[in-house]
C-alpha cells in the first residue's frame, strides 16, 4: 500500500508501482500520474482502508499523506505510533530512556520571549515539535544567536508553515535541545514483520559550516556505511524496544557526537524513506530501490554490496533556487563542468525552492568537486 503525494515522486518510484502492481490511494497527485499515462493501481479511500487492514504494510512518499491518514486510519496502533515519533516533543521523552543525560525542554511559541538564554546550556537547537527539513530550525551558539533566532521566528515561521499542512509542520510549540557537535547522517530503514531493523542506507549529510542548516548535499560510501552502521543498528534495536514497531518504514537522521562517539538521533521520519529523491541514490550504488526492499522484505547483502565500488562515494545534491529568482538552471553546463554526474532531474516545478537534483559518483581523484557544489551559489550555472 502507497499514498503518493505532493510536491514531488520520483520516475524510478512510478515505473516500480506500474511492474509491481502494488496498490496506490486513488488522490490528485496518483490521478495527475494516471493522466499523463501512468498505470497504477488506484483504490479509493474505502478500498485503500480495506486493504491496509489485511496488509498491514503502509509506506508515503511524503508526510503529506499525513493529513489523509489521520482521519481514515484514526485509533489504530498505526497512527498512534506515528504521531509518537513525528511530534519531536514526544520523541524526545522516548529517547530519555536511551539516552537519560540528554538535554531537551518543549515550549509553546508564543512563550519563547520570556526564556532567557542565560539559562539555557548553549549551544542549542531550536525546532519546531512537528517539522519537516530545515524549516524552523536554528543553531543557537549565543544571546546574539539567540535573539536573531527568535526575531526570525516571529516574522518568518509562519509564511514558512503556509506551505504544508499542520501534520507535517505546526506552528505551536517549539522543542529546544542539546546542540550535538559532529558529523551529521541520515538512515533509511525499515523494521521487517518481526521487528527486526533492516538499514537500506547510510547518507553522510554534509553543511558547509557549523552553523549551516541546508539540505545541498548528501553522501554515501563503503567507509560511510561501515563506519556507522554499528551505531545506527543499535539505537533502532533500542528504540523498537520502546515502540514495538512491525512492518514500519522510516527516516532517521543522527549525529555522532565528536567527543564521545555516541549516535544520537536528531529526529525521525515515520512511514517513508529520505524525502524528494534522496533515497533514489542507492540506485546508482548498490541497484536496490529502498521502497522495493521495504515492500519486498528485501535484507540488503552488506558484505557485497559495496563490491567493485570500495572506493567511489556516491553524492545526492539539492540545487536550491535563490529566494525569489526567476532564472532556470542549465543542467548541461553542470555536466560538463562537474566530473561523474550519472543523473540529473530537472523540477520543472515554479512552486518549489529547488531547480532539481544532481546523481554524482566521484572517484578519489575529483573528491575536491564535492566541496565545490557544496559551496557554490550556483550563479555560474543559472542560464
Amino acid at each position: 500500500m502507497i499514498i503518493l503525494e505532493k510536491p514531488y515522486v520520483s520516475g524510478p518510484l512510478v515505473s516500480y508501482l506500474e511492474k509491481s502492481r502494488i496498490p496506490v490511494l486513488k488522490n490528485e497527485m496518483s490521478e495527475l500520474l494516471t493522466k499523463q499515462g501512468h498505470n497504477l493501481n488506484l483504490l479509493n479511500d474505502n478500498e485503500f482502508v480495506e486493504r491496509y487492514h489485511q496488509t498491514g504494510k503502509l509506506y508515503a512518499v511524503s508526510e503529506n499523506a499525513l493529513v489523509w491518514l489521520y482521519p481514515h486510519l484514526a485509533g489504530s496502533e498505526l497512527i498512534e505510533k506515528v504521531k509518537i515519533v513525528k511530534d519531536k516533543g514526544a520523541f524526545r521523552h522516548i529517547c530519555a530512556k536511551i539516552f537519560p543525560d540528554f538535554f531537551y525542554k518543549e515550549v509553546e511559541m508564543n512563550d519563547l520571549h520570556s526564556l532567557s538564554p542565560d539559562a539555557l546550556p548553549l549551544p542549542i537547537v531550536i525546532k519546531p515539535a512537528v517539522g519537516f527539513l530545515s524549516v524552523g530550525v536554528y543553531i543557537v551558539r549565543d544571546k546574539e544567536e539567540w535573539h536573531k533566532a527568535i526575531d526570525d521566528i516571529d516574522k518568518n515561521f509562519a509564511k514558512q508553515c503556509a506551505v504544508f499542512p499542520e501534520t507535517v509542520v505546526k506552528s505551536g510549540k517549539f522543542v529546544l535541545e542539546e546542540f550535538i557537535q559532529g558529523e551529521e547522517y541520515a538512515v533509511d530503514a525499515y523494521f521487517d514483520k518481526e521487528g527486526n531493523p533492516n538499514i537500506i542506507n547510510i547518507f553522510h549529510h554534509i553543511f558547509k559550516s557549523e552553523t549551516d542548516v541546508s539540505d545541498r548535499l548528501y553522501c554515501m560510501s563503503k567507509d560511510i556505511f561501515e563506519k556507522n552502521y554499528g551505531a545506527f543498528n543499535r539505537f533502532l534495536t533500542d528504540l523498537n524496544g520502546v515502540l514495538g514497531l512491525r512492518d514500519f518504514p522510516m527516516h532517521v537522521e543522527f549525529r555522532v557526537d565528536k567527543n564521545s562517539g555516541k549516535a544520537i538521533p536528531i529526529e525521525v521520519n515515520p512511514l517513508r524513506f529520505a524525502g524528494m529523491c534522496l533515497n533514489d541514490l542507492t540506485r546508482h550504488s548498490c541497484g536496490l530501490l529502498p521502497v522495493q526492499a521495504y515492500f519486498e522484505g528485501i535484507h540488503p547483502d552488506y558484505a557485497t554490496m559495496w563490491n567493485g565500488i570500495e572506493d567511489d562515494v556516491f553524492s545526492f545534491i539539492v540545487l536550491d533556487k535563490p529566494y525569489e529568482t526567476t532564472k532556470a538552471i542549465d543542467f548541461e553546463k553542470i555536466k560538463k563542468h562537474f566530473h561523474g554526474v550519472v543523473e540529473t532531474r530537472d523540477i520543472m516545478n515554479p512552486a518549489m525552492s529547488v531547480w532539481g537534483f544532481l546523481f554524482m559518483k566521484t572517484d578519489k581523484a575529483h573528491r575536491d568537486e564535492l566541496n565545490e557544489i557544496l559551496n557554490s551559489d550556483l550563479t555560474e550555472f543559472m542560464a
